[in-house]
């Protein structure tokens, strides 16, 4: 049978397959291949009475995600992905720098646009009702704009997370999404009627490729959570739809392996749980691990300028070696590379950089960013580790995080994976701060699990006894929460602005 070179055509070779079996679970309704074939469909159809290239969807979870990326694929346009975090002016700069012209939305988005005209280019709003029509909103006498040229095989733009900068578009190809979608379906050893559940928004690369596109593309199902995660409602789901695989982030797995209720839930029907999204320490995959002993437990590695998925850390490697990714899957490939630019040598700690055949076409209308980090070496991630004797590989922090104290280098994972081990805390997060002295100086944040308590002092004795003496936090703060973005990393500029703010407080 002949590749599929686009997600609508992966969609449609599964569709002719699998036409009568669920793709779709979602508040409790399911849908076949074939229906949601047929609304997509309609939805090219409806979409073919404008003249436009760039489609953005601006939607919280729901079918309505799926069918219209679908529909606008079908139909050969740019499919814009926006958060459903994005609000206000915020929104309003993201529609204006994709140049987006027509925007699928609902009443929420519809009013936070509407009278906001002369600050995006969008000419056409299909609002989705409740009964999953459109109603039609039309900008009169608006006039396109010109638009940058893009490559005939464009997907779509997914934008980065924005954890560090201002998100930036990553623009896709149709070949790279379905080809990683592909490899992660191979190396999982997927299987048809296998179901992944989403517990988190929809709007990014990874779900986009590694999940929603990896199970269509072995006959499988996705169940579709809301976008506000509470681990009782996803539980329940896990355990009422049989869903055998989920991606989760540190934050949510954490909610859902402290949730009081945890043991009543049947979750045998897990096969897979991937976490990801940052660097987490071992003793993470091992409480998942006992969650839910029936299933495999993978480190998921990856960045969403590779359309996402780049490595596979697998359940033995992940409980047993800390920090450890795995090996590539197909199609990608990493080096380590010494300061001098220069390949490191076995267990020589150095910089990554991806190889791969879905890296990403660029940032767009952003040549100098895009510059910065598509290299002759390969992807830049920022991110410092090593390779072993195995081929596998190991990330400890990333390159503007590692702190270097007083001449001594440190790496906030190693410092973090002790605080968790903590009984009383529930979440760590080490970065450094400028010193006079030192250059730089340790400083951690803690969150404490409900109903526990811990002093500062206590804490430093804890990392006093089992870091060295260089690794050792100068300070320890504890607080309520600690700064995430839209997608639950960490968010260490905010988390710096939050210290800035102790200090101007005296707290």
């Amino acid at each position: 049978m002949k590749k599929a070179n686009s997600p609508w055509e992966l969609f449609v070779e599964s569709c002719g397959k699998y036409r009568q079996e669920l793709v779709l679970i979602y508040n409790d309704r399911t849908y076949s291949y074939e229906e949601i074939y047929e609304q997509a469909v309609r939805f090219s159809e409806l979409i073919g009475k404008w003249s436009f290239r760039m489609g953005g969807v601006y939607l919280p979870n729901c079918p309505a995600f799926l069918i219209s990326m679908l529909g606008l694929n079908a139909s050969g346009k740019v499919f814009v992905s926006l958060s459903y975090q994005f609000k206000g002016d915020a929104l309003i700069e993201l529609l204006d720098y994709a140049d987006v012209e027509l925007l699928i939305t609902d009443t929420k988005g519809w009013e936070a646009i509407r009278d906001r005209s002369d600050s995006h280019n969008v000419r056409v709003v299909l609002e989705v009702q409740a009964d999953e029509t459109f109603r039609v909103h039309e900008v009169p006498d608006k006039l396109p704009r010109p638009l940058p040229e893009l490559g005939a095989d464009t997907f779509g733009i997914c934008f980065t997370s924005g954890s560090t900068a201002r998100p930036k578009g990553i623009l896709l190809s149709n070949r790279a999404v379905v080809g990683n979608a592909c490899a992660i379906a191979e190396r999982l050893d997927f299987q048809e009627g296998d179901r992944t559940i989403l517990p988190r928004s929809l709007a990014q690369a990874s779900p986009i490729a590694g999940d929603v596109f990896m199970a269509i593309s072995r006959g499988g199902a996705i169940i579709l959570m809301n976008n506000v995660f509470h681990p009782a409602i996803f539980l329940k789901a896990i355990q009422d739809h049989g869903a055998n695989q989920f991606y989760i982030v540190r934050t949510m797995l954490l909610q859902m392996l402290e949730y009081p209720g945890l043991k009543s839930y049947d979750l045998h029907s897990l096969k897979r749980i991937l976490i990801g999204g940052m660097i987490n320490p071992i003793g993470i995959y091992q409480e998942a691990a006992r969650c839910a002993p029936e299933a495999k437990v993978y480190n998921a590695y990856g960045a969403s300028e590779a359309v996402a998925r780049v490595t596979l850390g697998l359940h033995d490697e992940v409980i047993n070696l800390p920090w450890v990714i795995g090996k590539p899957i197909d199609g990608c490939s990493i080096k380590i590379l010494r300061e001098d630019g220069t390949e490191a040598e076995v267990d020589e700690i150095g910089e990554l950089f991806i190889q791969s055949d879905y890296l990403m076409d660029g940032y767009y209308k952003q040549e100098q960013a895009t510059r910065e980090v598509l290299t002759p070496n390969g992807l830049r991630v920022k991110d410092i580790g090593y390779r072993d004797a195995e081929g596998r590989f190991y990330v400890l922090s990333r390159s503007d995080d590692m702190i270097s104290q007083g001449g001594s280098r440190a790496y906030p994972a190693d410092i973090e994976e002790v605080l968790l081990r903590h009984e009383a805390i529930s979440e760590a997060v080490v970065l450094g701060v400028e010193d006079r002295k030192l250059g730089q100086r340790i400083v951690a944040f803690v969150c404490l699990k409900e109903g526990r308590q811990a002093a500062s002092a206590e804490l430093f004795r804890w990392c006093a006894a089992q870091l060295e003496d260089r690794k050792v936090p100068k300070e320890i703060h504890i607080v309520a929460s600690i700064p995430r973005n839209v997608i639950g990393k960490i968010n260490k500029k905010e988390v710096k602005a939050m210290y800035d703010s102790l200090l101007q407080t005296g707290s």
